[in-house]
């Protein structure tokens, strides 16, 4: 009998063995169908390819060895909670950072032999045992980083913005951050992390700040927000000192009725009020649609001028 002859019958015992896994678990195809659905977000490094390479395949017991707990005696009880977790040593964080990207990476590889028409009961918990042991080291990396995250978002605590407002905004940022974070660099994860969550947070806050301009200098968007003189609390006073100055010498380039026009419809300078474009309009001797022009003009303008500026050596040096 030829090898030929053998095929039928054992595609037939396959196609019976997952018939019978799908009736034993009715949910294994939507399963599968979710695992091919999710999208597995890591970062490739080239150990991941090299022969004989494995992971640390105790995850559980590791995370168990990091687990002592910080003292969080100085925060309150709500807070203290969330900083538990103990920070972590160099060596430590890139470990972590490696077995959470591999798992991932191997979790992708597996996913891709899936065949959705022939679930497999045991690829599909394979897969899902992997990305399970990968949350579990990320959650881990974000608990060890939450002082880093509180440290930033107190200097941002304004009346209109709370420290537990602004708590969720930095947690969600510090996740993306552990999501995208390269450990083959050679960088500490904090130095990418205080970056992430500062200019997140910075951005909030100025986007969305009552009794505030638009004139703020920001590279490539010039049109961001800054507080008026009463509210300085959101960064040190060097820092809007040096915004100030930049915003001030940006808007002296402008003419005289671009210069009016800015100051007017932002309050910045002499002008307490924001003046509306009929106002101005009336002012200057124009239409209303003219005097919106002369403003569009006179903000681009600005933008083209602040192309140049590095706002992280201001705002980060805050």
């Amino acid at each position: 009998m030829s090898d030929s002859a053998l095929l039928p019958p054992a595609t037939s015992q396959a196609s019976d063995s997952q018939e019978a896994e799908i009736h034993a678990d009715p949910c294994l195809r939507q399963r599968t169908l979710q695992l091919l659905r999710t999208e597995i977000n890591f970062i490739p490094n080239q150990e991941f390819f090299d022969e004989g390479f494995r992971g640390d395949e105790v995850v559980a017991e590791r995370l168990m060895r990091l687990s002592t707990k910080s003292s969080g005696k100085d925060l309150p009880a709500h807070l203290a909670r969330l900083c538990e977790t103990a920070l972590l040593d160099a060596e430590t964080e890139r470990e972590l950072f490696r077995q959470m990207n591999y798992l991932k990476f191997s979790a992708n590889a597996l996913r891709s032999r899936f065949d959705p028409a022939h679930p497999s009961i045991a690829a599909v918990k394979d897969v899902e045992k992997l990305m399970a042991e990968a949350v579990q080291i990320r959650d881990h990396l974000v608990q060890a980083n939450m002082r880093l995250v509180m440290s930033i978002i107190k200097k941002f605590v304004t009346p209109q913005f709370s420290f537990d407002d602004l708590l969720s905004d930095g947690i969600f940022s510090l996740l993306q951050a552990v999501e995208k974070f390269d450990y083959g660099r050679g960088f500490r994860f904090s130095t990418y992390a205080y970056r992430a969550v500062a200019r997140n947070t910075y951005r909030i806050v100025t986007g969305q700040h009552h009794g505030i301009s638009k004139c703020s200098i920001e590279a490539g968007d010039l049109i961001e927000e800054i507080p008026d003189r009463e509210d300085r609390s959101l960064l040190n006073e060097d820092t809007w000192s040096q915004l100030r100055t930049l915003l001030g010498d940006y808007i002296k380039r402008l003419d005289r009725r671009e210069q009016f026009i800015i100051r007017s419809r932002y309050a910045l300078g002499p002008h307490r009020k924001t003046r509306t474009f009929q106002c101005l309009a009336d002012k200057l001797g124009v239409s209303k649609e003219r005097a919106r022009q002369l403003e569009q003009r006179a903000v681009k303008k600005l933008q083209t001028m602040a192309k140049g500026v590095d706002i992280d050596s201001i705002f980060l040096g805050a």
